[in-house]
């Protein structure tokens, strides 16, 4: 194999690719770049971590000989990058690699190519819907928001949920804790044949990471999702990205999401994100990493504090429109500045259902999106009455039972407690 490249273009195309290997895997195959350079003169790079693939068209390329070969991903990326030439000169044999730039020459080992994986085909696969790629970076982001990186079952803790059904396509992600759901309308989506094919699992940080690449690469191109029974494609003009299919059921979300509001609040994230930033200086040490909010209407005041036995307490108190009743309640620090921090800058409403009950965030002027968590339980430390915030003399620092990081959501109980109320009526 033989090429000429035009180094600036060729790397828009080896810069996708590359973020797909496995540069970590014990197979050698894993960290390399497919090349497949044809007669007629159209050169392909695939990439593979066996969870996530990527075919995409290499531009400014000009085929001397064709050919197949895998080339070590980083060896070879590097030295592209760091050429002093906007032309070079690729050859490949059957042993060995040469790259030639005006008077350097380098030459570099090459990985057997009958041990690269065939990547899937989507010939078969069906349409399910299509989308402008930089909008669905933005969902993915959104409803990608609540998943963690789980070391054991359930499978669903580290998934998205992708949906595209009558009109609306939704990416959802929970980790029993909190609950992240982001939504749109879509005109394209193809419910006629396969009704089986309405959800797709994925795991979270591939899907997080193909949003990013969709985002940053091709925000104003169309992309047409399809599938089929393990495998979703994600193809744009040029490029094709796969991702493997979990086989999980994820729970009934919309039975735990309720309407009820017991306290609700109207406030900005630019200002209440670095009051938390500050209090979390003190909540980090606690291995619940909890906060105390307080909410008072009465005052129109929420109270944010956090107490550490080994390092001290932080307490910040700031003007909020608040109605409902007065509440006190606990909540894991990082979690809460997640939802905030998805949100972005601007007005927002966070819907309170008590102190044991869900909490809901949202941007007041759309239902786009909604970030969903469940409270700590507080200890008898967290509990600071009224008249004591800010009298941190009076305060016994004696060390007491730890809070919990949160009360998780059990998706089996709220299930069975709604089917024993439907027997009842």
């Amino acid at each position: 194999m033989k090429l000429e490249l035009e180094r600036q273009n060729f790397l828009k195309a080896w810069q996708v690719a590359e973020k797909y290997i496995d540069p970590k895997s014990s197979k050698e195959s894993l960290s390399g770049i497919f090349i497949r350079a044809s007669e007629d003169g159209n050169v392909t790079l695939e990439a593979t971590d066996l969870k996530t693939s990527v075919r995409c068209k290499a531009e400014g390329v000009e085929v001397r000989e064709p050919g197949v070969a895998v080339v070590p991903a980083a060896i070879l990326g590097s030295m592209i990058k760091k050429s002093a030439s906007e032309n070079l000169l690729l050859e490949i044999n059957s042993e060995r690699g040469f790259l030639g730039a005006g008077k350097s020459k380098t030459r570099f080992a090459i990985i057997s190519a009958e041990m690269f994986p065939n990547l899937p085909e989507s010939s078969g696969a069906e349409k399910i819907f299509n989308f402008n790629a930089g909008e669905l970076s933005t969902l993915i982001a959104e409803g990608g928001s609540a998943a963690s990186m789980p070391t054991d079952f359930p499978k669903y803790i580290g998934a998205c949920l992708l949906r595209a059904k009558e009109g609306l396509v939704q990416i959802v992600s929970t980790d029993g804790k909190r609950l992240a759901l982001a939504k749109s309308l879509c005109d394209s989506i193809n419910n006629a044949k396969g009704q089986d094919k309405d959800d797709l699992i994925m795991p979270a940080q591939a899907f997080k990471d193909l949003g990013k690449t969709l985002g940053s690469s091709y925000p104003d191109k169309l992309v047409n999702i399809l599938a089929d029974d393990s495998t979703v494609w994600f193809n744009l003009e040029g490029v094709e990205f796969s991702i493997r299919l979990i086989d999980a059921n994820f729970p009934v979300y919309e039975r735990i999401l309720n309407d009820v509001v017991e306290t609700s609040m109207k406030i900005k994230t630019e200002d209440l994100i670095p009051v938390l930033e500050r209090i979390d200086i003190i909540a980090r040490a606690i291995p619940a990493h909890v906060m105390s909010m307080t909410l008072s209407p009465e005052k129109g005041e929420l109270k944010i504090t956090a107490r550490a036995p080994e390092r001290g307490t932080a307490s910040e108190a700031m003007n909020a429109e608040i109605e409902g009743k007065f509440l006190q309640v606990g909540f894991n620090v990082g979690y809460f500045m997640d939802g905030l921090k998805i949100l972005g800058n601007g007005d927002i409403k966070i819907e309170f259902s008590g102190d044991e009950s869900q909490t809901r965030m949202k941007r007041s002027n759309s239902d786009d999106f909604l970030y969903m968590l469940m409270p700590a339980r507080l200890s008898p430390q967290d509990k600071i009455a009224e008249t004591e915030m800010g009298e941190f003399e009076n305060i016994n620092y004696a060390p007491e039972e730890a809070s919990e990081a949160g009360t998780p959501m059990d998706y089996e109980e709220i299930q069975s407690e709604n089917q024993e109320e439907n027997n009842q009526q």
